[in-house]
């Protein structure tokens, strides 16, 4: 009887620790006999925009929960106007021991660069996760939404809403969380059970007022396979309303077609998708469903619901292709390469949206267009896939709300045309309509492609993240994701790649015309013998990374790209049965991107134009009360060295002259352009010489 209650007691705890993951619906899986050959994309003349870390990783908070601490569909990284803190929250959930209660925390940042605070948000020692956040652009408070079952006398979680009143002063004034969605809802079925709460925060009809907006996908699967049906909560509010600490009056709605996908009316299909809201009133979701490829009557398409009163009233519907046919290839022998063994037969092969099922959208180009990152994944008809080879490439997805079109852009890895809305074929990145390459046996060979940072196919759906950030004044885009293929092929391992099993990297993807033409994609990571090796991440597993929700604008074509990641102790999340449980560390950074002048791209990695003259590392640093820096010109120069703090915005200026050649010091003591004293925190001096040299170093002030 002990061993049964034990068993018993196991049982329901792990119940309770993974009932609140999205369950996968699996394809079939196909395998050929042919033994492959690896090709790894490789072009060591891409021009890469000009980028530095301004802020290098810092340490937030041990997490020993390693899987998806920003939550799926949103970003957990807020920027507040300048004008209202200028500062940045971040909302995660983390175990801080490996025996500890998973609970949701924040992490503030000033408008310096520190982290002042980082706590769990409620007093409630209970199972917290999967976060949702935004800011208020008129007080700079965050609100924040996270499922937990706070009524113990059902298995249900609910969902709670509070908000910190950093309007009053300062962050931390958090009020106490309320259940703001829970089983009393009236849905469509009984067992409906709303979770991974999302918050958007736009533009209320009411005069002086915002409308925020909690969206909360459906756990239950109606029909015995999951199709994440949304429930929308929305409420206007002011200052008033946090000041009197208001659980505000929230009104409830659904997408009946969403409804009906769940139940299986007249067929089951799963969204995936994500929420946005616009400046202007307008509520989109936004992505891709998938059907019964077996038995269905209708293909995976791509969808749009869109609102453009504020979410009042109807929601309409667009769909367009998701799935786009291409060629088999044939090998050198007049055979086909992709063969069904059963049949014998060539299989039909098309590309499609498959796993890429963790991503946002944002509104773009004056909210005339919405846009996710994703992948396409070479599938064989019906609907089935090859999953033992890596064939996954990132895509930007668009819906033109004016047009009422969709389309896509290759990203990472290009054909000849990024922009033809046709998928690359990784056979043929010429598209002259000719094989690239053949191996020995003269079988067709492709380059690969697995933007997932874990090597392993079968976490796949779990582990994927995709990510978009934007600024609207000057229509830059940035994507964000995990480059995962050379510590794919170290885990085989595949000769060459052995002692790369656990170096997933980061990718980043920039836009400075809203997306009409992207930059070569830049890689990040931590092996110190790869040209991509970016020493900030010495020593460090970079997983799940998120960007912040606005990039900042820098002046003269830069901007500053927030990001938040977990730094892996042990190679793959433990959660998802990968890895020991040894915890990690949740880090913020920030990167210097030079996104130009009309997506005009500077080449060259890291900010260093040099020839003319060489800027040194000031000394002592960190320093109080002040520092020397050394420079030196190889010809007479208008010379500048101005400072600024990480929001981008100068602090003084040290030196504005025309000066011979020769070396020249500047001493900074810490004041600002009026003489006042400036807080400790880290600070960067800009150094320009002539028409051709620019670069940038931090120094750190500390009192």
């Amino acid at each position: 009887m002990k061993k049964f209650l034990i068993l018993l007691v196991l049982t329901f705890f792990v119940a309770l620790v993974f009932a609140d993951l999205m369950q996968q619906v699996e394809r079939t899986a196909e395998y050929d006999n042919i033994p492959i050959t690896h090709r790894v994309y490789e072009n060591t003349s891409r021009d890469v925009p000009e980028w530095e870390f301004l802020v290098d990783p810092v340490g937030v908070l041990t997490n020993y929960y390693d899987y998806q601490p920003g939550s799926y569909n949103s970003t957990p990284i807020r920027i507040q106007p300048d004008e209202v803190g200028g500062g940045i929250y971040i909302a995660f959930h983390a175990k801080e021991t490996a025996a500890s209660t998973r609970r949701v925390y924040y992490a503030y940042v000033d408008a310096e660069g520190n982290v002042t605070n980082t706590a769990t948000i409620s007093t409630d020692d209970v199972i917290e996760g999967y976060a949702g956040i935004d800011i208020d652009p008129v007080t700079g408070n965050p609100i924040v939404a996270w499922h937990a079952n706070m009524d113990t006398s059902t298995a249900d979680n609910e969902c709670v809403l509070t908000y910190d009143m950093f309007h009053l002063g300062s962050p931390g004034l958090w009020k106490a969380p309320f259940i703001v969605i829970d089983e009393s809802f009236v849905s469509n079925s009984p067992n409906d059970e709303f979770e991974w709460p999302y918050v958007y925060i736009g533009p209320s009809p009411e005069t002086g007022k915002r409308r925020a907006y909690i969206s909360a996908n459906n756990a239950y699967d109606t029909t015995g396979d999951p199709s994440e049906n949304i429930l929308f909560a929305y409420a206007d509010f002011d200052v008033n309303d946090f000041n009197m600490q208001s659980e505000l009056d929230w009104t409830y709605f659904t997408i009946p077609l969403m409804d009906q996908w769940n139940q299986g009316i007249p067929e089951w299909k799963r969204p995936n998708c994500s929420v946005q809201v616009s400046d202007d009133g307008k509520v989109a979701i936004y992505g891709y469903v998938i059907t019964d490829g077996e038995t269905s009557t209708t293909p995976d398409m791509m969808f749009c619901f869109l609102n453009s009163n504020y979410g009042e009233g109807d929601f309409e519907y667009f769909e367009g292709q998701a799935e786009f046919d291409i060629a088999n290839p044939q090998n050198q022998d007049g055979t086909y390469r992709f063969i069904d063994p059963d049949t014998n037969l060539p299989h039909e092969l098309y590309m499609e949206p498959y796993l890429c099922n963790h991503q946002n959208v944002v509104f773009a180009n004056d909210n005339t267009q919405l846009k996710f990152l994703g992948n396409m994944n070479m599938m064989l008809r019906p609907s089935s896939w090859y999953p033992d080879w890596p064939q996954m490439y990132p895509k930007m997805f668009t819906f033109d709300l004016e047009t009422e079109e969709f389309s896509f852009q290759d990203l990472y890895i290009t054909g000849a045309d990024p922009y033809d809305n046709n998928p690359m074929l990784p056979w043929d990145l010429d598209e002259d309509g000719i094989v690239d390459e053949y191996d020995d046996d003269g079988y067709v060979t492709w380059v690969e492609g697995w933007p997932i940072y874990h090597f392993d196919n079968a976490v796949a759906f779990h582990e994927n993240s995709f990510k978009i950030t934007k600024n609207d004044d000057q229509d830059w885009l940035c994507a964000v994701w995990s480059e995962g293929l050379k510590s794919r092929l170290g885990n085989i391992p595949e000769p060459g790649f052995e002692d790369w099993a656990e170096y997933p990297e980061i990718a980043i993807a920039v836009s400075g015309n809203g997306g009409e033409t992207w930059e070569e994609t830049i890689i990040l990571n931590a092996k110190s013998d790869d040209d991509n090796y970016a020493p900030e991440l010495n020593d460090m597993i970079p997983e799940y990374v998120y960007p912040g929700d606005v990039i900042e604008d820098l002046g003269d074509g830069y901007g500053l790209v927030h990001l938040f990641f977990l730094d892996d102790n042990s190679y793959g999340s433990f959660i998802q049965n990968h890895g020991e449980n040894l915890g990690g560390t949740m880090n913020y950074a920030a990167l210097k991107i030079y996104f130009g002048d009309n997506g005009g791209s500077n080449a060259g990695n890291n900010l260093v134009t040099p020839e003319i003259a060489t800027l040194s590392q000031n000394y002592p640093n960190p320093f109080n009360p002040s520092t020397e820096i050394n420079y030196s010109l190889n010809e007479a120069a208008d010379v500048s060295i101005e400072v600024f703090n990480v929001k981008g915005q100068k602090i003084t200026t040290l030196v504005d002259d025309h000066q011979e050649a020769g070396q020249h010091e500047i001493t900074w003591n810490g004041d600002d352009i009026s003489g006042k004293t400036v807080t400790s925190g880290v600070y960067f001096y800009k150094m320009k010489a002539g028409e051709r040299y620019v670069s940038t170093r931090k120094m750190i002030l500390l009192k």
